[in-house]
C-alpha cells in the first residue's frame, strides 16, 4: 500500500512524525509532499508534485495544521483523503491567539476554512471525543467523517533512558510554547507559593505570555524557578525532562485547554515522567486519576501548589503512576499501534481495499 502525504511545512510536524513511523512499520510506502513557498505559490507547487505520483498510490493523507490544504486535495484527486487534524484552525486563531472575534472577517474565514477541511475529507483524525462532539456541532461534520485517534510520539526522539538520574532536589517541569491555552501563570504562582519549599521549578519554552511570566518572577525571591527559552536539541531536550520528577500539563479553562490532549502528555508517558494536569475533559478521557495520571483544579495556583507538594512527600505512588503510564503508552499509544488503528477502520468502513 501507497500513502501519499501532503503538507505546507517545512518539517514534518511531530503529530504527523508518529504516524508515518507507524504507517512504515505496517507496510506502507509513504510518498512526501510538502512545500512551504509563502502565498498562493505553494499550491501550484504541491498540485505539480502530486500530478507526477497521482496515479501510484492509494491514499492520500494530509498532514497536521495545513486545514487550507484539504480542500485542495479533495480537488486534485479522486482517492480517499485522511486528514490529520486533531484541532480546528478556529481554535488555534481565534480561541487560542484571540486574532479576532468569530464574527470578525478572521473568524468567519477561520470558521469556513475548518467547514471546507472537515468536510471535504473523507476522514479526520480527532484526539478525543469531546473534540469530536464539538466539531461536529460547530463546522457541521458528521460524526461518521471523524475517528477518535491519539497521536503518540516518534519513539526515536523521544524513550525512556534509564541512564538519565533524577535530579537531587524534586523538580517540576514546564514545557512548552507559552500560550493563553496553557495557564502558565498559575505554574508560576505554584511557584511563588511553594518557594520556601525544597522544590525546583523549570520552564522550557516562550512565546506570547513571556513577558507575563518576566513580571511575575519579578514579584517572589525566585531562586527556585529555572527558565530555558532557547530551543534545545533533541538529546538536550530529553535529558532536560527525564531528570526531572514531575511534568505539568495545561491548567486554563480556555476552550483549547478544554479540548486539547498536548503533545508533551504522550512524551511525558514513554519517558516516565509523572504527569499533573488540569481537570479538563479532553485528557481525562485518556488518564485515570492516581493510575496513569494527577490532576488538579483548574486556574488554581494553591491547588496546583498542594498537589505538588503532596506528591513530593509520596515518591511510591509518583513511581507506580510513572510505570502505569508507560505501561499504557506501550499498550495503546506506540506509533505502529495508532497507525494500524486508522487502517483497520478505512478497511473495516471500505475506504480502502
Amino acid at each position: 500500500m501507497k500513502i501519499c502525504y501532503l503538507n505546507i511545512t517545512k518539517h514534518i510536524p511531530a503529530r504527523d512524525s508518529s504516524y508515518l513511523k507507524g504507517l512504515r512499520e505496517n507496510g506502507v510506502e509513504i510518498i512526501d509532499i510538502r512545500d512551504h513557498t509563502p502565498g498562493l505559490k505553494k499550491f501550484s507547487n504541491i498540485y505539480k508534485q502530486h500530478k507526477r505520483v497521482a496515479k501510484d498510490y492509494d491514499l492520500l493523507w494530509v498532514g497536521y495544521s495545513a486545514h487550507i490544504l484539504v480542500p485542495f486535495a479533495r480537488l486534485i484527486t479522486r482517492k480517499p483523503v485522511v486528514f490529520n487534524s486533531l484541532l480546528s484552525f478556529y481554535e488555534g486563531k481565534i480561541v487560542s491567539r484571540k486574532q479576532g472575534a468569530w464574527y470578525s472577517p478572521m473568524g468567519i474565514y477561520c470558521w469556513l476554512v475548518d467547514f471546507l477541511a472537515f468536510n471535504s475529507a473523507t476522514l479526520n483524525l480527532i484526539e478525543n471525543q469531546a473534540t469530536i462532539d464539538y466539531i461536529s456541532k460547530k463546522f457541521l461534520v458528521p460524526k461518521r467523517k471523524m475517528l477518535l485517534t491519539h497521536t503518540g510520539v516518534n519513539e526515536d526522539d523521544f524513550f525512556y533512558d534509564p541512564s538519565i538520574p533524577k535530579l537531587p532536589q524534586f523538580t517540576v517541569l514546564f514545557r512548552g510554547a507559552l500560550l493563553p491555552d496553557c495557564g502558565i501563570e498559575y505554574f508560576v504562582e505554584a511557584a511563588k507559593i511553594l518557594s520556601n519549599e525544597n522544590i525546583k521549578f523549570r520552564l522550557l519554552g516562550d512565546g506570547l505570555l513571556a513577558p507575563k511570566v518576566e513580571s511575575a518572577l519579578k514579584t517572589f525571591d525566585s531562586k527556585n524557578f529555572e527558565w530555558i527559552k532557547e530551543r534545545l536539541d533533541i538529546a538536550d531536550l530529553r535529558k532536560k525532562m527525564q531528570e526531572t520528577h514531575l511534568q505539568i500539563g495545561w491548567l486554563s479553562d480556555e476552550l483549547r485547554s478544554l479540548l486539547s490532549v498536548e503533545h508533551k502528555t504522550f512524551e511525558s508517558l514513554i519517558m516516565k515522567i509523572p504527569f499533573l494536569h488540569g481537570r479538563t475533559p479532553g485528557i481525562m478521557e485518556l488518564l485515570k486519576e492516581n493510575e496513569t495520571g494527577f490532576y488538579c483544579n483548574l486556574t488554581d495556583a494553591r491547588d496546583l501548589a498542594d498537589k505538588i507538594l503532596e506528591l513530593k512527600n509520596n515518591p511510591v505512588l509518583l513511581g507506580q503512576v510513572a510505570e502505569n503510564g508507560y505501561e499504557l503508552f506501550n499498550r495503546k499509544l506506540r506509533s505502529n499501534i495508532l497507525a494500524k488503528v486508522v487502517l483497520d477502520h478505512l478497511k473495516n468502513n471500505k475506504i480502502i481495499a
